[in-house]
């Protein structure tokens, strides 16, 4: 049993792609890098096929790419079968990635589970290219799993953010014609069998402003799990919920959006107490607690630099010692 997991989306908040001076900074940074190697003796000539291994090997990340701005769509493949958490404006990558294998095969089946109904992690889904692919000729099925307790249900909001004028297609008419949609409720400590969805997947409630679900997906001996959007609520008690859905996890994916300065208030002077995420201190401590045996950290603030992001990796694996990594665009990890 193979486990396959890709990031198309890793922002919180709001989409934050890089500004042109900000790519312009990148270059400076790489091209000052490379001038440094030279004169250490380290010199290459470009022009070869060996010119991005050399980059890879010689450029710190941070510089030479990005962790990416696009709002939070995590793919879970398990043998081949796509888990979908979150429908943020990462979704219209995914969608053309799934695009070959949906003309090879005439269709697609899959699962969608949605934390919260917040707009950054749902204003993807309007630009999914398998969503609007004709019935007539594609055969796509996707089951989304949506919280009961919701002001809106999960179907309502999503025609809500594609009726006019805000949206030119409608929804409920690519529900006829295009892509096949069932809606599922999900609540905490719903738990939905292999036998439904290829995975064990169990849901429980996270601490964050209006109701939010994080997931547990086991699939044969891998287990991860995924909780954006949360905070600690009493002081060193781990909530019962997080503590099901992480205890000795494989991966743990979850949002370690502020440093603990941002979240005080002391960066900006705006206190982020309340606001539903989490700082490396409170991470470290869980996922020591918990038995965790990696980190990923996601769901980064919109005015985090590529290497303000790390710093807040860097500060969570300092503290518990537990390998943690940020997580970017196009990032795959696989367990067997």
């Amino acid at each position: 049993m193979t486990m396959k997991i890709k990031f198309y989306g890793v922002r919180g908040s709001v989409p934050s792609p890089l500004t042109g001076n900000q790519v312009e900074d990148k270059i400076v940074q790489a091209f000052r890098k490379a001038k440094e190697l030279e004169a250490a003796g380290f010199k290459h000539e470009f022009g070869q096929d060996s010119d991005l291994k050399w980059v890879q090997n010689h450029i710190q990340f941070n510089v030479r790419s990005t962790y990416g701005g696009n709002t939070t769509c995590l793919e879970i493949r398990c043998d081949g079968y796509p888990l979908i958490f979150d429908m943020g404006t990462g979704m219209r990558e995914l969608g053309k990635a799934m695009i070959p294998e949906i003309i090879a095969n005439k269709g697609i089946n899959g699962t969608i589970f949605q934390s919260h109904l917040h707009w950054d992690h749902l204003q993807g889904l309007p630009f999914w290219a398998p969503l609007f692919m004709p019935r007539r000729r594609f055969n796509n099925n996707f089951k989304f799993y949506g919280g009961k307790a919701w002001d809106s249900k999960l179907e309502d909001v999503l025609k809500g953010q594609m009726n006019q004028p805000v949206f030119p297609v409608n929804l409920e008419e690519l529900q006829h014609t295009a892509m096949n949609m069932q809606f599922e409720t999900i609540w905490d400590g719903r738990e939905i069998k292999r036998n439904a969805i290829i995975a064990d997947v169990l849901a429980r409630k996270l601490f964050h402003p209006q109701e939010t679900f994080g997931y547990r997906v086991k699939h044969g001996d891998a287990v991860v799990a995924f909780t954006t959007d949360h905070e600690p609520y009493s002081g060193d008690v781990v909530p019962a919920g997080l503590r099901e859905l992480i205890d000795g996890v494989d991966i743990w994916i979850t949002d370690c959006q502020y440093s603990h300065e941002n979240y005080l208030g002391n960066k900006d002077g705006i206190q982020k107490l309340g606001w539903g995420h989490s700082y490396p201190g409170y991470i470290a401590m869980v996922a020591h607690e918990c038995g965790v045996k990696k980190i990923i950290t996601t769901h980064h603030d919109p005015s985090s630099s590529d290497r303000e992001i790390e710093m807040i990796a860097d500060s969570v694996e300092a503290i518990c010692d537990i390998s943690t990594e940020p997580a970017y665009e196009g990032m795959e990890i696989t367990l067997v």
